[in-house]
């Protein structure tokens, strides 16, 4: 059974008993009050008002007290029945001797010789000896009670039912809240959590549960989306650590291939020559070194991602900007190059990780734009920071490689070619160390063409 089904028979059961209750004091109240006045009109009767002679045929009121005359011996002297002379009532069943004699005085109610109907009687002694007993029929009284309590049947029902409809429609609006619940929580079975019940908190238990079930819901899909984004994070990250092992073992393969080819030609005896071996050693070396220098890189990386401190100390960037544009005008003294440095700008960090930095971003302009291609670079205060800006003219980065400028061994070419130069950890380990200095870098195409690398660093 429904909880609505089970509120309206409650409701239904409470409203009838209330009705039964209060119909059963009506009716008794009245009874009672009309019995009084029976009894009130039969103790103020006079007795010559009852007093025997012949009826009036015609009379159109009747007798209203029946009335029996005795005498001192307890025989019956003469018997007026009450009503019309044409319908005369059944006499009382009484008795002015034995043991169901009346009592004097005293008003007390009695059947009608054949049970028709019910009389109060009240017997009378007079002074001469005679008893005199009035009978005040109760059929109108009777009748009374019998048409209040029809009424009240009727008008009881009739409250009834209208009430029981009222409730039905009362009830069904406050439970509705509960329904819509119910298909709520069933959409979001389904998997929908961005379903919500709606209901307002007005104060009722209804409205509370329905405030507090969408509060629930809120918990529940914030924690979802965490849960998600977390899992999210965590396959990106188990995926990023598989392609950094693949991408370092592809870095280290080509120079450990290259030793061990050079070191298995010596052993089979085919670097005779001095020169042949000679070369060979120069070759292994440089491989050496490059797998060295990888290291270092990787070491440095690992190393900013475990977030060890760095030494703050104040370094001048002005200066070590200034000094990294006169390097790669001495590198390359024939690309076109242009600074505009403000003088006195200080940050505070580690110098050789900042130097590290900004020859980062210099040396990804010099290795993958042409050597006669333009680069201006900038250093300007920005509120509280040092802004570093690097541009170039070169053939800039294809917007569906921009999202991956600062992974790790990342390069556009699929081939993981190295005419170009670099591992693909330069930009990489530039983000890295920028951030643990509390800074940032971004990328922006160059208007025309090309490349451009802002460095922001909290100023010292």
């Amino acid at each position: 059974m429904t909880l609505r089904a089970r509120l309206l028979l409650a409701m239904g059961a409470l409203l009838a008993l209330a009705l039964i209750v209060s119909g059963g004091a009506v009716v008794g109240l009245t009874r009672a009050s009309l019995l009084a006045d029976l009894d009130r009109d039969l103790l103020t009767a006079r007795v010559a008002d009852v007093q025997p002679g012949p009826p009036r045929q015609n009379d159109p009121t009747g007798r209203r007290f029946a009335l029996l005359l005795y005498n001192a011996d307890g025989e019956t002297v003469q018997t007026l029945p009450s009503g019309f002379a044409s319908a005369p009532d059944p006499l009382p069943e009484v008795a002015i001797s034995g043991d169901a004699a009346l009592p004097i005085g005293i008003i007390v109610e009695r059947p009608a010789i054949d049970g028709s109907l019910h009389y109060r009687v009240l017997a009378l002694r007079s002074p001469q000896g005679p008893y005199v007993v009035l009978g005040a029929p109760m059929r109108g009284l009777d009748g009374t009670i019998a048409s209040l309590m029809r009424i009240l049947v009727l008008v009881g029902l009739v409250v009834l039912g209208l009430l029981m409809i009222i409730g039905w429609l009362l009830i069904r609006r406050d439970l509705r809240p509960l329904e819509r619940m119910t298909a709520t929580a069933e959409r979001i079975s389904s998997g929908d959590l961005s379903q919500r019940v709606g209901v307002p908190d007005d104060g009722s238990e209804v409205g509370k549960l329905g405030h507090a079930f969408d509060g629930m819901l809120d918990q529940i899909e914030s924690s979802f989306a965490s849960q998600q984004q977390a899992l999210r994070a965590k396959e990106a990250s188990e995926q990023m650590l598989r392609q950094f092992v693949a991408d370092a073992s592809h870095e280290l393969r080509t120079p450990l291939t290259t030793v061990r080819g050079y070191a298995d030609l010596h052993h089979a005896g085919g670097l005779e020559q001095p020169a042949e071996l000679e070369q060979a050693m120069d070759r292994i070396g440089s491989e050496s070194r490059r797998m060295g220098a990888l290291v270092e890189d990787l070491l440095l990386l690992a190393r900013l991602d475990q977030g060890r401190p760095l030494r703050q100390d104040p370094v001048a960037f002005s200066g070590l900007v200034d000094e990294a544009v006169r390097d790669i005008r001495a590198v390359e003294p024939g690309r076109p190059l242009t600074a505009e440095l403000e003088p006195g700008l200080t940050v505070t960090g580690d110098e050789d990780r900042l130097r590290q930095l900004v020859g980062n971003l210099l040396a990804n302009v010099r290795v993958h734009t042409p050597p006669d291609s333009p680069v201006e670079v900038s250093l300007a205060a920005g509120g509280g920071s040092a802004v570093l800006t690097v541009t170039d003219h070169g053939p800039g980065i294809d917007p569906n490689h921009v999202d991956h400028v600062f992974d790790r061994f990342y390069r556009a070419d699929a081939g993981r070619t190295r005419d170009r130069g670099g591992s693909g950890l330069g930009l990489a380990i530039a983000a890295s160390i920028a951030a643990a200095h509390g800074g940032s870098i971004s990328h922006s195409a160059t208007p025309g063409g090309g490349a451009t690398f802002t460095l922001t660093l909290p100023r010292g």
